[in-house]
């Protein structure tokens, strides 16, 4: 807990910054997906319903997770559940980028939306509640935002616009996998569990 400290001394703690780096790369790896899985999945033979119907059901996994996370949060420790969120997001967009076309496997990626962001983005959440007093949690969680959606999701957006025209669908979800994964490396590497208590 980083309480007891100013909270730009705070915000300076390794732990926090690892968080941080972490979330803005999951943001950016989401970049791919948000700007262009429309398109790709109607590139691949799918229907207008059938894109809908992928969306949803990437809805109600995040809600379900949603909806056990009290349970996850007692059986595991955040920065596990992180890590597994990172390590299934790397799986993830490399199912959507080259294996769209099996059915079976792009339905999982969907599900795959209930871990990559809903366990993501509770976990995180829980994280800085435990680090910062509640006098500090509107000007953290306000952070939290800023650098995760609002950055890391501009950059992950400005990278999917530049890398689909040049490099295509594949190399471009690719892309998004490796953000997956130095976040992952963010959070093993600065939220070792001797920080993150």
């Amino acid at each position: 807990v980083v309480a007891a400290l100013p909270l730009r001394d705070s915000l300076r703690q390794p732990q926090v910054l690892a968080l941080l780096l972490a979330c803005f790369l999951m943001s950016a790896a989401h970049g791919p997906l948000y700007v262009f899985l429309s398109i790709h999945l109607v590139d691949h033979g799918y229907g207008k319903a059938a894109v809908g119907a992928f969306w949803s059901l990437g809805v109600c996994a995040e809600i379900l997770v949603f909806m056990g996370m009290p349970r996850m949060m007692r059986a595991w420790s955040v920065r596990s559940i992180l890590m597994t969120a990172f390590a299934l997001a790397v799986l993830r967009f490399l199912l959507i980028g080259w294996l769209a076309d099996v059915l079976v496997l792009l339905l999982l990626a969907q599900v795959l939306h209930g871990a990559t962001f809903g366990a993501y983005h509770a976990a995180a959440v829980a994280a800085l509640n435990g680090w910062f007093p509640p006098r500090q949690q509107a000007r953290v969680q306000a952070l939290y935002g800023s650098v995760s959606f609002g950055a890391g999701g501009m950059v992950g957006g400005l990278m999917a616009g530049k890398a689909w025209e040049s490099l295509g669908p594949g190399l471009t979800y690719t892309l998004g996998s490796l953000f997956a994964l130095a976040g992952l490396w963010a959070v093993a590497r600065g939220m070792a569990p001797a920080r993150a208590r």
